[in-house]
């Protein structure tokens, strides 16, 4: 069912594993208590094993939840993380589930009532719980549901009886009812999840362009923390003419032009620089991690000459000049808006001066102790 899944949704599904610590916690306490009473009543060995395994897997699957929770907390995860930490979590749902399929099974190997009564409490509440909570990753349900209710459902076959095979048929039956509320629980979250995704995405998102908007600005500017010995730039620029090109070509061509400009900034900038849409045909970027000012020249005539070059809309050639101004500051120091402010001023006198590329920084900037060609 991985194709079912994007990656953003992989993600956030493997997430939901972490927040079982509530329920393990509970199911191992349970599985103690029973296990302990079946040990007393049978003396059965295998049921001691069983048990004390069962409760270690426990106390490890609580660990690794606790471990997961944290690394989510504190970094955004990759795809290759969430696989690690799917295989991890299912090691110890594996060995929860065996545990209590063994506990059940060797239970009705004997002929103790308050036992089987036990032992069927035991395997329906554990096949509920995984149904509810684990749902998120079907594989690792379906195979600790059929560990854990499986095995003992064969036992009670065993018995021959007629009360016996009614709890089988029903045990099966429930067996697959389980498997098909799985199933629904894990399609349902996916949609709530796709959903919530793609409003996030249209949150941050400019709905023409696909850039990020001025909103995700914000949060990635306030992500950047602060650094003595790195620089943060702000470029900020419009079209020149765009008006003429809507008044002439249609709005829908203007609206393709902004489309073709967006694609190329993608195509232009590499990670941490990002390019967004503030409005109409004002654009910024925001270019962290700056280490020598002249990255920040060549990241500014580089844009220039490449949103410059013609286009090619709807049959016709289209050329547009670009205004940008570009200010930096050491990480950190300056809020956002006042960056802004100081790089549009330059791109304004870019504008008054037939376009191009200007620049503002600020006095008290020592761009000497960053690049000596500085």
């Amino acid at each position: 069912m991985r194709d079912r899944e994007t990656d953003d949704v992989f993600k956030t599904l493997v997430s939901e594993l972490h927040s079982t610590l509530t329920p393990t916690t509970i199911m191992g306490i349970t599985i103690l208590a029973v296990g302990l009473f079946a040990y007393e009543s049978l003396q059965s060995t295998p049921l001691l094993i069983a048990t004390i395994a069962a409760t270690l897997a426990s106390l490890g699957k609580i660990a690794v939840s606790l471990a997961h929770r944290r690394a989510d907390a504190t970094k955004r995860s990759t795809v290759a993380d969430a696989a690690r930490w799917e295989k991890l979590q299912g090691l110890f749902i594996f060995v929860i589930a065996a545990c209590v399929g063994t506990l059940a099974t060797v239970a009705f190997a004997y002929r103790d009532l308050s036992v089987h009564m036990l032992a069927v409490a035991l395997t329906f509440g554990y096949c509920a719980g995984v149904t509810v909570r684990i749902s998120v990753r079907p594989f690792i349900a379906a195979t600790a549901i059929l560990l854990a209710a499986l095995p003992p459902t064969l036992s009670v076959m065993l018995y021959g009886d007629t009360a016996h095979w009614i709890l089988s048929l029903l045990c099966v039956i429930f067996l697959i009812a389980a498997m098909q509320s799985m199933l629904h629980v894990y399609g349902t979250t996916i949609r709530q999840i796709r959903l919530f995704l793609d409003m996030e995405h249209q949150a941050r998102h400019d709905p023409l362009t696909g850039l990020l908007n001025r909103k995700a600005l914000c949060e990635a500017y306030l992500s950047l923390g602060t650094a003595d010995d790195v620089l943060t730039c702000v470029h900020c620029f419009d079209l020149d003419g765009f008006k003429s090109v809507n008044d002439r070509f249609g709005h829908a061509v203007g609206d393709a032009l902004l489309a073709e400009i967006a694609g190329r900034l993608r195509e232009s900038l590499d990670p941490p620089a990002l390019a967004i849409r503030i409005g109409g045909d004002e654009f910024v970027i925001l270019h962290p991690d700056v280490r020598d000012p002249a990255d920040a020249e060549a990241l500014a005539r580089r844009v220039v000459a490449l949103l410059g070059m013609p286009y090619q809309i709807a049959g016709d050639e289209i050329t547009i000049g670009i205004s940008l101004g570009y200010t930096m500051a050491i990480s950190g120091s300056v809020d956002l808006e006042q960056m802004m402010v100081t790089a549009d001023k330059a791109s304004y006198r870019a504008k008054r001066n037939g376009g191009g590329i200007d620049r503002e920084i600020p006095a008290t900037l020592d761009l000497g102790k960053f690049s000596v060609a500085a």
